[in-house]
């Protein structure tokens, strides 16, 4: 039998109850959750292999290889991160090449170190209206448990980026629940 982790137990014993009564919501499906949480790696794009597997590492599921969307146009002409193609060389850190969603018990496996790390260093993150965002360097990256053993394959790596999305209908909704998450004892 599966046994839920420590940070969605605390979720469903201690947050949720305490968004019900803070918010007087009249159903408890009404309670915003933690949807999803989408992780992005910064990185050159010609160790696109590494940090793929890197990420694999810390995140615990597969990253897929994106593309964008739609023509290359003025929306992609002026940016830093795209491919200079007069010069056939690359401008910057390419944000956009691999990136994973996280559900469920893997989501919560992965929050559960990355609040950790931020609780302890006290990390700014961003608070929107229905999401959670930050960035991470590499000074914090290195934190996590499993990149002791693999640092190698880690090195390209600049830090990467996680929003976490909810279904709250307004930003104190989800600065609330963000806070549950943050105060509690890891």
């Amino acid at each position: 039998m599966f046994s839920p982790n420590r940070l969605e137990f605390h979720y469903d014993q201690v947050i949720r109850p305490d968004l019900l009564l803070k918010i007087n919501y009249e159903n408890i499906m009404e309670v915003p959750r933690l949807c999803k949480t989408i992780v992005v790696p910064k990185a050159p794009s010609s160790f696109i292999k590494n940090v793929k597997l890197a990420m694999e590492i810390v995140c615990g599921q597969k990253f897929i290889q994106t593309r964008s969307r739609g023509s290359t146009g003025k929306s992609f002409r002026f940016n830093k991160f795209v491919v200079n193609q007069e010069s056939k060389r690359d401008t910057g850190y390419v944000t956009y090449l691999a990136r994973s969603t996280l559900r469920g018990h893997i989501m919560y496996n992965f929050l559960e170190k990355l609040v950790t790390i931020i609780s302890f260093y006290d990390y700014p993150v961003k608070v929107q209206k229905s999401s959670i965002q930050l960035s991470m360097p590499t000074s914090l990256l290195r934190l996590f448990p499993e990149i002791q053993d693999h640092f190698e394959i880690f090195e390209h790596i600049r830090g990467f980026d996680v929003t976490i999305v909810t279904p709250a209908n307004t930003q104190d909704e989800t600065v609330i629940l963000w806070s549950g998450f943050l105060q509690k004892e890891v």
